[in-house]
Protein backbone atom coordinates (compact mmCIF):
# COMPACT_ATOMS: atom_id res chain seq x y z
CA UNK A 1 0.00 0.00 0.00
CA UNK A 2 1.23 3.58 -0.85
CA UNK A 3 2.55 5.68 2.44
CA UNK A 4 0.68 8.89 2.70
CA UNK A 5 4.54 10.31 2.67
CA UNK A 6 7.59 8.70 1.42
CA UNK A 7 9.72 8.77 4.82
CA UNK A 8 9.69 5.88 5.72
CA UNK A 9 8.30 4.65 9.68
CA UNK A 10 10.46 2.40 11.92
CA UNK A 11 7.36 1.44 13.73
CA UNK A 12 5.02 3.66 16.52
CA UNK A 13 5.72 1.92 19.62
CA UNK A 14 9.35 2.80 19.75
CA UNK A 15 9.87 4.77 23.47
CA UNK A 16 11.14 8.19 22.81
CA UNK A 17 14.02 9.71 24.25
CA UNK A 18 12.88 12.63 26.46
CA UNK A 19 14.67 14.99 28.38
CA UNK A 20 17.49 15.00 26.70
CA UNK A 21 18.31 18.99 26.25
CA UNK A 22 19.74 19.16 22.48
CA UNK A 23 21.24 17.16 20.18
CA UNK A 24 24.81 17.09 20.23
CA UNK A 25 26.02 16.28 17.12
CA UNK A 26 23.62 18.85 15.63
CA UNK A 27 24.98 21.70 17.55
CA UNK A 28 28.13 20.18 16.62
CA UNK A 29 28.22 20.18 13.21
CA UNK A 30 26.66 24.10 13.40
CA UNK A 31 28.96 25.59 15.78
CA UNK A 32 31.69 24.03 13.61
CA UNK A 33 30.35 25.71 10.39
CA UNK A 34 29.88 28.57 11.83
CA UNK A 35 33.41 29.02 13.67
CA UNK A 36 34.50 28.21 10.45
CA UNK A 37 32.80 30.70 8.83
CA UNK A 38 33.36 33.64 11.06
CA UNK A 39 37.17 33.24 10.72
CA UNK A 40 36.95 33.04 7.00
CA UNK A 41 34.59 36.25 7.02
CA UNK A 42 37.29 37.86 8.52
CA UNK A 43 40.38 36.91 6.34
CA UNK A 44 38.36 37.45 3.35
CA UNK A 45 36.90 40.43 4.14
CA UNK A 46 39.84 42.89 5.92
CA UNK A 47 40.95 44.29 2.58
CA UNK A 48 37.36 45.36 1.42
CA UNK A 49 36.46 46.75 4.73
CA UNK A 50 39.72 48.94 5.00
CA UNK A 51 39.70 50.13 0.89
CA UNK A 52 35.60 50.90 1.77
CA UNK A 53 34.88 51.49 5.50
CA UNK A 54 38.49 52.44 6.58
CA UNK A 55 38.48 49.71 8.61
CA UNK A 56 39.54 45.88 8.41
CA UNK A 57 37.56 44.31 11.19
CA UNK A 58 34.34 45.89 10.04
CA UNK A 59 32.83 42.63 8.62
CA UNK A 60 33.93 40.53 11.50
CA UNK A 61 32.96 42.61 14.26
CA UNK A 62 29.01 42.54 12.84
CA UNK A 63 29.36 39.18 12.05
CA UNK A 64 30.56 38.78 15.48
CA UNK A 65 27.16 40.09 16.77
CA UNK A 66 25.17 38.21 14.35
CA UNK A 67 26.75 35.00 15.45
CA UNK A 68 25.41 35.49 19.22
CA UNK A 69 22.27 36.97 18.00
CA UNK A 70 21.57 33.48 15.86
CA UNK A 71 23.44 31.57 18.60
CA UNK A 72 20.52 33.09 20.88
CA UNK A 73 17.89 32.52 19.05
CA UNK A 74 18.72 28.78 18.10
CA UNK A 75 18.65 28.20 21.61
CA UNK A 76 15.49 29.92 21.95
CA UNK A 77 13.48 27.75 19.09
CA UNK A 78 14.93 24.55 20.36
CA UNK A 79 13.09 25.24 23.49
CA UNK A 80 9.71 25.92 21.92
CA UNK A 81 7.78 22.41 21.49
CA UNK A 82 7.10 21.59 17.84
CA UNK A 83 2.86 22.06 18.32
CA UNK A 84 4.05 25.85 18.34
CA UNK A 85 5.40 25.81 15.31
CA UNK A 86 2.20 23.95 13.97
CA UNK A 87 0.26 26.47 15.61
CA UNK A 88 1.51 29.51 14.11
CA UNK A 89 2.35 27.83 10.44
CA UNK A 90 -0.43 29.24 8.71
CA UNK A 91 -0.07 32.84 10.44
CA UNK A 92 3.36 32.90 9.52
CA UNK A 93 2.94 32.25 6.11
CA UNK A 94 0.32 34.66 5.90
CA UNK A 95 2.53 37.37 7.27
CA UNK A 96 5.24 36.41 4.92
CA UNK A 97 3.17 37.14 2.59
CA UNK A 98 2.66 40.23 3.33
CA UNK A 99 5.64 41.36 3.53
CA UNK A 100 6.42 40.55 0.36
CA UNK A 101 3.60 42.54 -1.41
CA UNK A 102 5.42 45.57 1.18
CA UNK A 103 8.41 45.29 -0.22
CA UNK A 104 6.88 45.60 -3.73
CA UNK A 105 6.07 49.17 -2.51
CA UNK A 106 8.49 49.93 0.63
CA UNK A 107 11.60 47.54 -0.32
CA UNK A 108 15.22 49.18 -1.20
CA UNK A 109 17.26 47.64 -3.74
CA UNK A 110 21.09 46.88 -3.28
CA UNK A 111 21.99 46.17 -7.10
CA UNK A 112 18.80 45.37 -9.44
CA UNK A 113 16.57 43.24 -6.74
CA UNK A 114 14.56 44.94 -4.97
CA UNK A 115 14.50 42.99 -2.20
CA UNK A 116 15.00 44.73 1.43
CA UNK A 117 12.94 46.11 4.00
CA UNK A 118 13.76 47.93 6.92
CA UNK A 119 13.39 47.85 10.48
CA UNK A 120 11.71 51.26 11.94
CA UNK A 121 13.70 52.48 14.49
CA UNK A 122 16.96 50.89 13.46
CA UNK A 123 19.60 50.84 10.86
CA UNK A 124 19.33 47.00 10.16
CA UNK A 125 17.10 45.19 7.44
CA UNK A 126 16.18 41.84 6.23
CA UNK A 127 15.33 40.11 2.97
CA UNK A 128 11.44 38.61 3.66
CA UNK A 129 12.19 35.67 1.03
CA UNK A 130 14.66 34.21 3.67
CA UNK A 131 11.76 34.05 5.94
CA UNK A 132 9.35 32.73 3.31
CA UNK A 133 11.64 30.17 2.83
CA UNK A 134 10.81 28.83 5.97
CA UNK A 135 7.06 29.93 5.54
CA UNK A 136 6.82 27.87 3.12
CA UNK A 137 7.68 24.76 4.72
CA UNK A 138 6.06 25.13 7.70
CA UNK A 139 2.67 25.58 5.60
CA UNK A 140 3.53 22.79 3.28
CA UNK A 141 3.98 20.36 6.40
CA UNK A 142 0.70 22.01 8.34
CA UNK A 143 -1.46 21.23 4.64
CA UNK A 144 -0.56 17.52 4.38
CA UNK A 145 -1.08 16.84 7.78
CA UNK A 146 -4.19 18.07 7.90
CA UNK A 147 -4.99 17.01 4.40
CA UNK A 148 -7.80 14.13 4.31
CA UNK A 149 -6.16 11.16 2.87
CA UNK A 150 -9.52 10.03 1.28
CA UNK A 151 -8.62 13.21 -1.03
CA UNK A 152 -6.12 11.72 -3.41
CA UNK A 153 -6.44 13.91 -6.43
CA UNK A 154 -4.29 15.42 -8.63
CA UNK A 155 -5.72 18.69 -7.11
CA UNK A 156 -5.42 17.95 -3.45
CA UNK A 157 -1.89 16.77 -4.04
CA UNK A 158 -0.58 18.30 -6.64
CA UNK A 159 -2.44 21.74 -7.73
CA UNK A 160 -3.22 23.50 -4.34
CA UNK A 161 0.35 22.82 -2.46
CA UNK A 162 1.44 24.06 -6.03
CA UNK A 163 -0.26 27.66 -5.20
CA UNK A 164 1.00 27.82 -1.68
CA UNK A 165 4.07 27.22 -3.66
CA UNK A 166 4.20 29.56 -6.74
CA UNK A 167 1.96 32.15 -5.33
CA UNK A 168 5.00 34.11 -2.93
CA UNK A 169 7.60 32.58 -5.61
CA UNK A 170 5.54 35.25 -8.38
CA UNK A 171 6.05 37.68 -5.58
CA UNK A 172 10.00 36.88 -5.13
CA UNK A 173 10.14 37.10 -8.93
CA UNK A 174 8.68 40.82 -8.75
CA UNK A 175 11.25 41.93 -6.50
CA UNK A 176 13.78 40.50 -9.60
CA UNK A 177 15.52 38.11 -6.94
CA UNK A 178 15.48 35.01 -8.92
CA UNK A 179 18.05 32.84 -6.63
CA UNK A 180 15.45 33.17 -4.16
CA UNK A 181 12.79 32.26 -6.23
CA UNK A 182 14.71 28.98 -7.57
CA UNK A 183 15.28 27.80 -3.81
CA UNK A 184 11.52 28.41 -2.67
CA UNK A 185 10.91 26.35 -6.05
CA UNK A 186 12.85 23.69 -5.24
CA UNK A 187 11.82 23.51 -1.35
CA UNK A 188 8.09 23.50 -1.95
CA UNK A 189 8.44 20.62 -5.16
CA UNK A 190 10.50 18.53 -2.53
CA UNK A 191 8.28 19.04 0.66
CA UNK A 192 5.37 17.92 -2.14
CA UNK A 193 7.25 14.79 -3.64
CA UNK A 194 8.46 13.48 0.08
CA UNK A 195 4.52 13.52 0.90
CA UNK A 196 3.76 11.14 -1.83
CA UNK A 197 2.85 12.75 -5.26
CA UNK A 198 3.39 11.10 -8.54
CA UNK A 199 6.67 11.89 -9.91
CA UNK A 200 5.06 12.05 -13.41
CA UNK A 201 2.40 14.38 -12.45
CA UNK A 202 4.35 16.93 -10.41
CA UNK A 203 6.48 17.29 -13.92
CA UNK A 204 3.70 17.91 -16.24
CA UNK A 205 1.97 20.24 -14.02
CA UNK A 206 5.57 21.89 -12.37
CA UNK A 207 7.27 21.51 -14.78
CA UNK A 208 5.41 23.64 -17.53
CA UNK A 209 4.48 26.00 -14.94
CA UNK A 210 8.19 26.60 -14.07
CA UNK A 211 9.46 27.09 -17.53
CA UNK A 212 6.94 29.66 -18.39
CA UNK A 213 7.24 31.71 -15.79
CA UNK A 214 11.19 31.22 -16.27
CA UNK A 215 10.84 32.60 -19.67
CA UNK A 216 8.43 35.51 -18.70
CA UNK A 217 11.26 36.08 -16.74
CA UNK A 218 14.28 36.04 -18.45
CA UNK A 219 12.65 38.20 -21.39
CA UNK A 220 11.58 41.08 -18.94
CA UNK A 221 14.34 41.11 -17.12
CA UNK A 222 17.70 41.85 -19.08
CA UNK A 223 20.04 41.60 -16.77
CA UNK A 224 19.00 37.96 -15.94
CA UNK A 225 19.09 37.19 -19.65
CA UNK A 226 22.91 38.98 -19.91
CA UNK A 227 23.97 36.43 -17.00
CA UNK A 228 22.28 33.55 -19.06
CA UNK A 229 24.16 34.29 -22.20
CA UNK A 230 27.90 35.42 -20.54
CA UNK A 231 27.79 31.77 -18.50
CA UNK A 232 27.35 29.94 -21.99
CA UNK A 233 29.07 32.15 -24.05
CA UNK A 234 33.06 31.10 -23.67
CA UNK A 235 34.11 33.97 -25.57
CA UNK A 236 32.07 36.65 -23.08
CA UNK A 237 33.79 39.25 -21.36
CA UNK A 238 35.87 38.41 -18.62
CA UNK A 239 36.77 42.20 -17.85
CA UNK A 240 32.72 43.20 -17.32
CA UNK A 241 29.99 40.21 -17.58
CA UNK A 242 32.47 37.15 -16.07
CA UNK A 243 34.80 39.11 -14.02
CA UNK A 244 33.45 37.90 -10.62
CA UNK A 245 33.06 34.57 -11.73
CA UNK A 246 36.44 34.64 -13.51
CA UNK A 247 38.41 35.96 -10.49
CA UNK A 248 36.85 33.08 -8.56
CA UNK A 249 38.02 30.56 -10.38
CA UNK A 250 41.60 31.86 -10.51
CA UNK A 251 40.99 31.97 -6.70
CA UNK A 252 40.31 28.23 -6.62
CA UNK A 253 42.60 27.07 -8.91
CA UNK A 254 45.71 29.42 -7.22
CA UNK A 255 45.07 27.34 -3.89
CA UNK A 256 46.61 23.82 -5.00
CA UNK A 257 46.37 20.71 -2.90
CA UNK A 258 47.03 22.49 0.31
CA UNK A 259 45.98 26.37 -0.37
CA UNK A 260 48.24 29.22 0.15
CA UNK A 261 47.57 29.43 4.12
CA UNK A 262 44.47 31.30 6.21
CA UNK A 263 44.92 35.05 5.38
CA UNK A 264 47.47 34.89 2.07
CA UNK A 265 44.57 34.83 -0.44
CA UNK A 266 45.78 37.42 -3.49
CA UNK A 267 42.25 37.50 -4.99
CA UNK A 268 40.30 39.28 -2.40
CA UNK A 269 42.32 41.99 -2.69
CA UNK A 270 39.48 43.71 -5.10
CA UNK A 271 39.62 40.88 -7.64
CA UNK A 272 37.07 39.20 -6.22
CA UNK A 273 34.38 41.50 -5.62
CA UNK A 274 32.74 41.30 -2.23
CA UNK A 275 34.89 38.43 -1.14
CA UNK A 276 33.00 38.21 2.84
CA UNK A 277 29.32 37.59 0.33
CA UNK A 278 28.47 34.82 -2.34
CA UNK A 279 32.29 33.92 -3.60
CA UNK A 280 33.28 32.94 0.12
CA UNK A 281 34.14 29.71 -0.41
CA UNK A 282 36.45 30.76 -3.79
CA UNK A 283 38.75 32.43 -0.91
CA UNK A 284 38.57 29.28 1.34
CA UNK A 285 39.70 27.15 -1.18
CA UNK A 286 42.47 29.46 -2.13
CA UNK A 287 43.79 29.81 1.55
CA UNK A 288 42.78 26.28 2.39
CA UNK A 289 43.44 24.13 -1.18
CA UNK A 290 41.50 20.91 -2.28
CA UNK A 291 41.44 19.24 1.30
CA UNK A 292 39.88 22.78 2.98
CA UNK A 293 37.35 22.45 0.38
CA UNK A 294 36.73 18.48 1.25
CA UNK A 295 36.19 19.49 4.34
CA UNK A 296 33.77 22.07 4.46
CA UNK A 297 31.48 19.47 1.73
CA UNK A 298 31.76 17.06 4.01
CA UNK A 299 30.50 18.89 7.28
CA UNK A 300 28.02 20.24 4.98
CA UNK A 301 27.27 16.16 4.20
CA UNK A 302 27.48 15.43 7.40
CA UNK A 303 24.60 17.92 8.64
CA UNK A 304 22.42 17.16 5.68
CA UNK A 305 22.54 13.50 7.03
CA UNK A 306 21.92 14.37 9.94
CA UNK A 307 18.70 16.35 9.11
CA UNK A 308 17.67 13.36 7.35
CA UNK A 309 18.14 11.17 10.07
CA UNK A 310 15.83 13.94 12.25
CA UNK A 311 13.56 13.73 9.37
CA UNK A 312 13.05 10.04 9.21
CA UNK A 313 13.01 9.56 13.27
CA UNK A 314 10.36 12.28 13.72
CA UNK A 315 6.84 10.99 15.77
CA UNK A 316 4.45 12.72 13.30
CA UNK A 317 4.25 13.73 9.54
CA UNK A 318 4.73 17.58 10.64
CA UNK A 319 7.91 17.40 12.04
CA UNK A 320 9.43 14.67 9.49
CA UNK A 321 8.67 17.40 6.76
CA UNK A 322 9.25 20.47 8.75
CA UNK A 323 12.50 18.46 9.40
CA UNK A 324 13.54 17.64 5.63
CA UNK A 325 12.49 20.65 3.96
CA UNK A 326 14.67 23.11 6.49
CA UNK A 327 17.49 20.74 6.23
CA UNK A 328 16.81 20.58 1.88
CA UNK A 329 17.38 24.32 1.95
CA UNK A 330 20.14 24.11 3.78
CA UNK A 331 22.10 21.47 1.23
CA UNK A 332 20.01 23.22 -1.45
CA UNK A 333 21.86 26.21 -1.09
CA UNK A 334 25.32 25.08 -0.73
CA UNK A 335 25.14 23.17 -3.40
CA UNK A 336 24.01 26.04 -5.39
CA UNK A 337 26.55 28.10 -4.47
CA UNK A 338 29.39 25.79 -4.77
CA UNK A 339 28.38 25.57 -8.17
CA UNK A 340 27.69 28.96 -9.04
CA UNK A 341 31.30 29.97 -7.64
CA UNK A 342 32.88 26.97 -10.10
CA UNK A 343 31.15 28.15 -12.86
CA UNK A 344 28.91 25.04 -13.52
CA UNK A 345 25.39 27.00 -13.22
CA UNK A 346 24.90 30.96 -13.95
CA UNK A 347 25.92 33.57 -11.40
CA UNK A 348 22.38 34.19 -9.52
CA UNK A 349 23.69 35.65 -6.22
CA UNK A 350 23.19 32.66 -3.35
CA UNK A 351 25.07 32.66 -0.15
CA UNK A 352 26.87 30.17 1.21
CA UNK A 353 24.94 28.89 4.87
CA UNK A 354 26.84 29.25 7.61
CA UNK A 355 30.15 31.15 5.99
CA UNK A 356 28.64 34.39 3.80
CA UNK A 357 28.44 37.45 5.85
CA UNK A 358 24.80 38.45 6.78
CA UNK A 359 22.68 39.58 9.52
CA UNK A 360 19.37 38.52 9.19
CA UNK A 361 19.55 35.61 6.78
CA UNK A 362 22.23 34.00 9.60
CA UNK A 363 19.80 34.93 12.48
CA UNK A 364 17.07 33.14 10.28
CA UNK A 365 18.89 30.15 9.42
CA UNK A 366 20.00 29.65 13.17
CA UNK A 367 16.06 30.21 13.66
CA UNK A 368 15.87 27.10 11.16
CA UNK A 369 18.25 24.98 13.11
CA UNK A 370 16.74 25.49 16.76
CA UNK A 371 13.46 23.81 14.68
CA UNK A 372 15.31 21.19 13.89
CA UNK A 373 16.93 20.54 17.43
CA UNK A 374 12.65 21.45 18.73
CA UNK A 375 12.20 18.27 16.69
CA UNK A 376 15.18 16.29 17.10
CA UNK A 377 14.53 16.95 21.15
CA UNK A 378 10.74 15.22 20.87
CA UNK A 379 11.91 12.34 17.96
CA UNK A 380 12.52 8.71 19.10
CA UNK A 381 16.35 8.62 18.68
CA UNK A 382 18.36 11.17 19.53
CA UNK A 383 21.99 10.87 19.30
Amino acid sequence: MKQSYRIKRTGENIKKHRGLAFDKGLVFLVLVLLTLGTIMVFSASYPYGASHYNDSLYYLKRQIIYVILGIGVMIFASKLKVKFYKKISIAFYIICIILLVIVLFGGFSEGVAKRWLGIPGTSLSFQPSELMKLGVVLMLSRYFENSNSKKKNIFFEIILPGIIVFLPCALILLEKHLSGTIIVVIIGISIVFMNGASIKKMLSIYGITGILGGVAFLFTNSYAMKRIESFFNSNADILSDKWQTTQGLYAIGSGGLWGLGLGNSRQKFNYVSEPQNDFIFTIWCEEMGYFGAVLVITLYALLIYKGYKIALNSDDKFSSLVAFGIINQVGLQAILNMCVVTDLVPNTGISLPFFSFGGSSLIILLFEMGILLSISNNSRQVS
